[in-house]
């Protein structure tokens, strides 16, 4: 369903927002970074006014919007007619059931990987209406186990009474109309390039329960692109920095993004790059510590923190192989106890281990093998 919005400058959406909760005004963004950016701009201009204090301004992403008028539901005589939230690791169990017992089990390498993709998929399916092209089109070999995995946890999710974020639009706008939800005068639609048919249908049911639906974005700037090549990733990334650092000494205020390919891959020489070229005497002995002018978009995987990594490691070492740097890092563990005490005990340990131990060695009782 189309609906039209009427647009709104960002100027007028910061004066509406200003009105505090007595203007009953919801800012929707695409995703959670972009709605922290807009509150910091918001911010910034009532601060811009000298006013002492002021109201936070009601901006959410999509998802956590259409969440939180479910949990308006969840605690209202609507609870036993709405289905439960998973979490996204039940979400994750729960593929992994449906695909443990399926007849394509045997074929699968990994039941793991393939239920994230199952969620992956499911989430894309239903963001874009795709369910009824799927089932209608002809599948090759990969879209029936899909299908056949979708079909099996649709039902387990139905007779529970679950559901995932995937559907969550989808329940939510079948009880909009009910007084139990509170829902704003208005809702503005910021930054959205792209708009899913789900989204559009949940919007539309909000228009019809007579909720006034606003779009607003930042003002567009006219810029200069330019190609520059490289001879090794390395070098683009050390040239991307530099850039960046110009742009900053040009104008402190500014805010710099750099959209860089797989990211997850290359996260710490990223940070290595920038880091030394933003703050040079960041690791230096005595020198300050201060907070580095950069942030990356992408978290750490948990198995990357040090006292979480070593925890691994015991765990693959209970009565395995494992690689000698492994079972070394276990022995110089500041984590396991007595690591402070017995640190140079362990670090002559670690010295007869790598004279006599193999590339791969073993556990036998107290003593390695």
């Amino acid at each position: 369903m189309t609906i039209a919005l009427r647009d709104i400058s960002l100027e007028e959406l910061f004066e509406r927002l200003s009105g505090g909760h007595a203007a009953r005004l919801t800012v929707v963004t695409p995703n959670r970074r972009l709605s922290r950016a807009l509150e910091r701009d918001f911010d910034l201009s009532q601060r811009a006014r000298n006013l002492p204090a002021w109201e936070s301004a009601d901006i959410v992403p999509l998802a956590a919007f259409s969440e939180r008028l479910w949990e308006d539901a969840l605690y209202s005589e609507l609870a036993t007619a709405i289905p439960r939230l998973l979490t996204p690791a039940q979400e994750q169990v729960l593929w992994e059931e449906v695909l443990n017992t399926s007849r394509f089990a045997a074929g699968l390498l990994s039941v793991s990987s393939a239920a994230a993709q199952c969620r992956d998929a499911w989430q894309l399916a239903h963001a874009w209406r795709l369910m009824p092209k799927l089932r209608s089109d002809e599948a090759n070999e990969d879209v029936r186990a899909f299908l056949d995995w979708s079909t099996r946890y649709e039902h387990l999710t139905n007779e529970r009474g679950l559901c995932e974020r995937a559907r969550l639009p989808d329940v939510v706008a079948r009880i909009l109309a009910h007084e139990a939800l509170r829902k704003p005068k208005s809702v503005v639609v910021f930054g959205f390039d792209i708009e899913t048919p789900q989204a559009r249908d949940f919007l539309a049911a909000l228009a019809s329960i007579g909720v006034e639906l606003f779009a607003s974005r930042a003002p567009l700037q006219q810029g200069r692109g330019r190609r520059v090549e490289l001879a090794s990733r390395k070098d683009e990334v050390l040239a991307a920095a530099k850039w960046a650092r110009a742009r900053l000494e040009a104008n402190a205020a500014a805010r710099i993004g750099v959209v860089i390919p797989d990211l997850s891959k290359c996260r710490a020489s990223v940070r290595r790059v920038f880091a030394t070229v933003m703050q040079p005497d960041h690791l230096l002995p005595g020198a300050e510590k201060k907070v580095l002018p950069i942030d990356i978009s992408i978290g750490l995987p948990l198995a990357h923190y040090p006292l979480v990594n070593d925890a691994l490691r015991v765990l693959r070492f209970a009565g395995r192989e494992i690689d000698f740097e492994d079972a070394s890092r276990l022995i110089r563990s500041p984590f396991i106890a007595g690591g402070e005490a017995e640190r140079a005990a362990r670090a002559l340990l670690d010295a007869r281990v790598r004279e006599r131990a193999a590339v791969r060695i073993t556990s036998v009782g107290n003593q390695f093998r």
